[in-house]
């Protein structure tokens, strides 16, 4: 597996998957916080609610950033057919998804650490200190709903040619995310994969006009990342019981 993680290292980073990725990250993050510069500065808003309520950016930019790297690290080898390749010497179809998805997974965890302690230095800058419990709640809650979307646009990936389709997935699962963000207050959205991120806020906002808002922490958050964690392991299985099909079949 080690072998197999190396491999994939040095073909994403031929493919540029985690530059283009990361370029997306910044984007979003510097969209958020100037988008919050006047909250965090206003005596109305506690600065760390504004910061850590992931209902705009994270919404819009995580399906997006997941379905540009999902594509770029299994499009090439599709094209290329090296997936029937690499099982004809003996790497199975399972095999080429893990390798795949730990390093997804990997990724994105680290994007998720970089960019909230991005935040917790925006904040220290502009006077708002905060609090470990709510960074170690941001992070846990990026990368189990990072995983959700991985597991669907990788399994995606894997299995269609065209990828400009899983492209505009992305996109439209991004505009879906900030669309529907209002109803994450709702304990039982979490299987809409593309509210994880705002599903899993530790804070939750509710718009009172047009020019102000209410936010709120959220007292359900470590009920939400429970219930969340045992649906991204239900999703796991799904996907895993797909491929071991296909395994099956191409025999």
């Amino acid at each position: 597996m080690v072998n197999a993680l190396q491999i994939e290292l040095l073909k994403s980073r031929r493919t540029k998957s985690f530059v283009i990725t990361i370029c997306l990250s910044i984007i979003g993050f510097l969209w958020n916080t100037v988008s919050t510069v006047s909250e965090i500065n206003s005596a109305s808003y506690d600065g760390v609610s504004v910061l850590f309520n992931n209902q705009t950016m994270h919404s819009f930019f995580l399906p997006i950033a997941i379905s540009v790297f999902t594509s770029r690290i299994v499009s090439n080898e599709l094209e290329g057919q090296t997936f029937k390749l690499q099982e004809a010497n003996g790497t199975t179809l399972i095999q080429i998804f893990y390798s795949k998805l730990i390093l997804s997974i990997v990724f994105f965890w680290l994007l998720a650490i970089s960019e909230t302690v991005a935040t917790n230095v925006f904040a220290m800058v502009n006077g708002t200190s905060v609090p470990l419990t709510i960074s170690f709640l941001q992070i846990s809650g990026q990368v189990l709903a990072s995983f959700s979307l991985i597991c669907l646009y990788l399994t995606f990936a894997m299995f269609t040619d065209k990828q400009g389709l899983l492209l505009s997935s992305g996109f439209i699962g991004g505009f879906l995310g900030v669309i529907l963000a209002p109803k994450s207050t709702n304990l039982w959205t979490f299987p809409i994969p593309w509210l994880g991120a705002s599903y899993l806020a530790p804070y939750k906002f509710t718009v009172i006009n047009n020019s102000s808002y209410f936010y709120k922490f959220d007292q359900s958050i470590y009920i939400r990342l429970l219930m969340y964690l045992m649906y991204c392991l239900l999703l796991y299985l799904m996907v895993r019981s797909i491929l071991l099909k296909e395994e099956r079949r191409g025999k």
